[in-house]
């Protein structure tokens, strides 16, 4: 009898092979990206811990300050002999320009040489791993040949190896391109990618000191402690050390939660992760629900049989194992497509990782023990859901289960609710919504499944169009009335009428010209901070502004005149002021801080002092103003008040416009070479930059977006497939009376259409609510430093979803070749 029994349900499922195969397919997509989605997480953090150790981080960094130099084999001297010290290498570190040629024409940006210590295959800290062409050999060393940071080659699809020309003029040639642990992600001011205006150039320390002109001389220090030393007790000897052996010299300490690359790379998985799980939760319903009641449809057809053996004495265990074994089979299928889903969805996933990160090492391992969690589910929803109609199924007498064998032919449910609303046409023409309301169960749990799958694709495109508004929205704000701005970096304080500064503002290269100053800077409610701290360099005082307060908000303060007929930042509250000292929030930094126009704060800055040190102060200033710009750390002051900052009278940058118009290249070859300057950078540039590496990040949402219509494809397909098994009699007699294939095709893709337009509707609505709890909740914890604006792109979102309810329309035209060949008088007879 078993054998049997077996036999019976795989002739079943054969059968119904098209079935089975496509509930199978819905389990498997909905395992396989709650799987692969699930992973990502897992595979960034390791890949990051692998690339770390490989490259070997450093636990302690020291920096000589601003112009600070001391001779090559000074800094490691103090490290040596330090308790829990490891390892120690020096560098020298230069800021300088870049221009290297492409095949969309020359490019010209920021950059950084680092010269490493390359003997011996080092450097042994802060490794530099060779990505593509070739490392420096050692007959190179003082030699013009140098490596690329990664991300800038990738970013402007350069060559392996090619020329390379430096600031005042230098050229070198890069043999390769490398990847270092402070630049696996390139973070830069105004950009959270920073690799299309800015390029680290490696190198040996030898050549480092004939590019710069300072033979002999080291400005860097970092070093690895061994396992469990306390890096403050190494900092404190090199502190005390440096202040022994040399006196004049200040030393910056950092640890790598105080590099911004670092923390990018580190803090952001977490908080992605969150939005991951939230779309793979609501994916793998929707197939859950579509699974549960498709399985149970397709047992439902079989209710005439489930009678016929009640009648012939057959126990209600033996005629329950033959459906549970066709779940079983469906099962089964499931969990081996999805293996195979899982591994396509990581292998796109994997891909998609290592387009948008820089490392030398990736693991993306298949995630066996989070797909067997999610497949444990996938293979016991078939299972639970035939036992539900083989249970009310054998509940009955045998002969009301074979008189009610069809289950469709008759009008019940909410059917007769029809018979009272007026609608165009006749029978025909009611018969779609008819058969929707007779079975409400089953056409819920149907519009439930379509609806939580293109609620995904709503909320997907909604963050993409959020995230592009925003970001579209401070370039608005940074370019509005001048849509040429630029922004040019000076190396250094100058005095607003020094020779460096007139040359610039008066060399003919722009049109518009006004000094400016910049500094960092952290906010905190009022009382939240102390007093100053010790003297330090203007970039120590900046590594110091990331401990003062878990509640502190960073900004990049700048000293702009409120009175320009050029630019200012637009006020949606508040007023630029001059009279006094106040500062310009955006909307994003107030609302974190959880202040207003007239409230105070606690601004803590670097200040100047009269030997010319800095030392991290703390101001109480009042709010007069808030900005619309979403990312929180622009802030705004008026020039006149650079005093608080020990620097009146002081520049650091210059904002203006092209002499010709539209012609930012032009300034920068007119600016390249000169001493003091070390970037000039149209502030549009570095919008365009974020936008083009968000397109690569929401990669991972062009995979799901796939996959979602894939699935709501199959939804639809399997929702027609069986329905025209339950109706296959209704179907035989209409063609018995002369209707065409046509006219049922027709009725069947109205019902469609109707089911997939109410999905619609709904998915807008919990679309739009999901959408709202990731950016008002999810976001703020990944992006802590953008106020993302809600924004919907309608006509897009209204061809997702007219595509998604086109699908579900068009679906039916599947079965065509079934009803075709359909035998009329066979099945007739069969159900009679």
């Amino acid at each position: 009898m078993l054998a049997l029994t077996l036999r019976w349900a795989f002739r079943d499922a054969k059968a119904r092979w098209v079935q089975v195969a496509g509930i199978a397919l819905m389990i498997a997509i909905g395992t396989g990206l709650f799987a692969g989605l699930s992973s990502f997480t897992h595979w960034r953090i390791s890949s990051n811990e692998a690339s770390l150790q490989l490259t070997n981080m450093y636990d302690v960094r020291a920096r000589l300050g601003e112009d600070g130099y001391l001779p090559q084999g000074a800094l490691a001297s103090i490290a040596e002999g330090i308790d829990g010290v490891r390892a120690a290498e020096e560098r020298l570190i230069s800021e300088t320009q870049a221009e290297v040629d492409t095949d969309d024409g020359p490019v010209l940006v920021r950059a950084r040489t680092i010269g490493v210590d390359m003997a011996d295959g080092g450097p042994h800290v802060n490794g530099v791993e060779v990505a593509v062409g070739r490392g420096i050999a050692e007959a190179e060393f003082g030699e013009p040949v140098v490596l690329i940071e990664r991300n800038f080659g990738v970013y402007y699809e350069l060559p392996d190896a090619g020329d390379l020309r430096l600031g005042g003029g230098v050229s070198t040639r890069y043999v390769g391109q490398a990847v270092s642990p402070e630049y696996f992600i390139v973070v830069e001011e105004g950009s959270f990618i920073g690799q299309a205006n800015f390029v680290a150039v490696f190198t040996s320390l030898e050549t480092a000191q004939e590019l710069s002109g300072r033979p002999g001389l080291v400005n860097d220090l970092v070093l690895t402690a061994e396992p469990g030393a306390d890096p403050s007790t190494i900092e404190a000897a090199l502190l005390a050390r440096t202040s022994e052996r040399h006196p004049g010299a200040q030393l910056t300490l950092m640890r790598p939660e105080d590099d911004a690359s670092y923390l990018a790379l580190t803090q952001d998985p977490e908080g992605d992760q969150q939005i991951y799980n939230v779309m793979a939760l609501v994916l793998f319903g929707g197939a859950a629900f579509a699974a549960l009641n498709f399985a149970a449809r397709m047992v439902e057809t079989q209710r005439r049989e489930i009678g016929t053996a009640m009648a012939l004495g057959v126990s209600p265990m033996t005629i329950a194992l033959r459906p549970v074994l066709v779940g079983v089979q469906i099962a089964t299928l499931g969990v081996v497509f999805g293996v195979g889903i899982g591994l396509l969805v990581g292998r796109l996933l994997a891909g998609a990782l290592e387009a948008f990160l820089s490392l030398p090492v990736f693991i993306t391992p298949f995630q066996t023990e989070v797909f067997l969690r999610v497949a444990a589910i996938g293979f016991f929803l078939p299972i639970v859901a035939v036992l539900w109609p083989v249970f009310r199924a054998t509940r009955v007498k045998p002969v009301e289960a074979i008189k009610t064998g069809h289950l469709a032919v008759r009008g019940g449910g909410l059917a007769p609710i029809i018979g009272r609303i007026p609608l165009p046409g006749g029978s025909l023409g009611r018969m779609p919504f008819r058969n929707l309301m007779r079975a409400p169960r089953r056409t819920l749990l149907t519009l439930l499944a379509l609806t939580a799958v293109l609620a995904i694709l709503f909320g997907i495109a909604g963050m993409r169009d959020s995230f592009l508004a925003t970001l579209a929205k401070g370039d608005e704000e940074l370019l509005r009335g001048a849509p040429d701005r630029l922004t040019v970096r000076l190396d250094s304080y100058y005095a607003v009428d020094s020779p460096e500064v007139d040359s610039i503002v008066r060399g003919g290269a722009l049109g518009v010209a006004e000094p400016g100053l910049t500094i960092p800077a952290a906010a905190l409610p009022l009382g939240a901070t102390s007093g100053p701290g010790e003297a330090m360099d203007l970039q120590g005082a900046a590594v110091a502004l990331h401990s003062v307060g878990d509640d502190a908000v960073e900004l990049s303060v700048q000293f702009i005149d409120f009175q320009s007929g050029f630019w200012t930042p637009s006020v949606v509250e508040g007023e630029l002021s001059s009279e006094a000292p106040g500062v310009v929030l955006a909307r994003k930094a107030a609302s974190d801080l959880r202040v207003g126009v007239g409230d105070e704060i606690d601004l803590v800055h670097p200040v100047r002092t009269a030997a010319g040190v800095f030392s991290a102060k703390a101001s109480t200033v009042p709010v007069i103003g808030i900005h619309p710009h979403p990312l929180r750390f622009y802030a705004y002051m008026d020039v006149r008040h650079a005093g608080l900052a020990g620097l009146e009278g002081v520049v650091n940058t210059v904002t203006g416009t092209p002499a010709d118009e539209g012609d930012l290249f032009g300034v920068k070859r007119a600016l390249f070479g000169v001493p003091s300057v070390t970037a000039v950078q149209g502030l549009s540039e570095a919008f365009e930059a974020t936008a083009e590496a968000f397109e690569q990040v929401s990669e991972v949402f062009l995979i799901v977006e796939i996959f979602v219509l894939g699935l709501v494809l199959l939804i639809a397909f399997n929702a027609a497939n069986i329905s025209s098994d339950e109706r296959a009699r209704d179907h035989a007699t209409m063609f018995a009376y002369g209707v065409s294939v046509r006219r049922v095709l027709g009725s069947l893709a109205t019902e469609g259409l109707v089911l997939g337009v109410l999905a619609a509707a709904l998915s807008i609505v919990f679309g739009y609510a999901l959408l709202l709890w990731m950016i008002l909740a999810l976001v703020p914890a990944s992006y802590p430093e953008m106020g993302v604006l809600l924004s919907i792109n309608a006509p897009s979102m209204a061809a997702f979803l007219a595509a998604g309810a086109a699908v579900v329309a068009l679906a039916p035209a599947l079965t065509v070749r079934k009803l075709r060949r359909m035998d009329i008088p066979g099945t007739l007879r069969v159900l009679e």
